[in-house]
């Protein structure tokens, strides 16, 4: 059973670099900008399909490649409702 663990939004960036560094998979759901609530599991630092060149992506958003979809996908913190890794589920609470 998870540990249900309640973080503010502000620690979205430091979370980000924790899982950037550990490699592993995580799961988690976001709001998408037109309202809907949508989940997804991935991980970050994924290359595989990537062209090269400069990315366009703002530096505080989230890179991921989700295993369900086959596609990366960009999530900004601010969106994200719940986070699970490390054996623990983090919920963004707004403070």
């Amino acid at each position: 059973m998870k540990n249900k663990v309640s973080v503010t939004k502000g620690y979205a960036t430091e979370f980000k670099t924790e899982l950037q560094s550990s490699g592993r998979i995580f799961g988690g759901t976001y709001i998408k900008k037109n309202g809907e609530v949508t989940s997804f599991n991935g991980r970050m630092g994924v290359a595989k399909f990537t062209k090269g060149g400069k990315s366009s992506i703002k530096e505080s958003n989230w890179l991921i490649w989700d295993n369900n979809r086959k596609r990366y996908m960009q999530i900004i913190p601010d969106q994200l409702v719940s986070v699970s890794a490390f054996g623990n589920e983090y919920e963004f609470i707004n403070e």
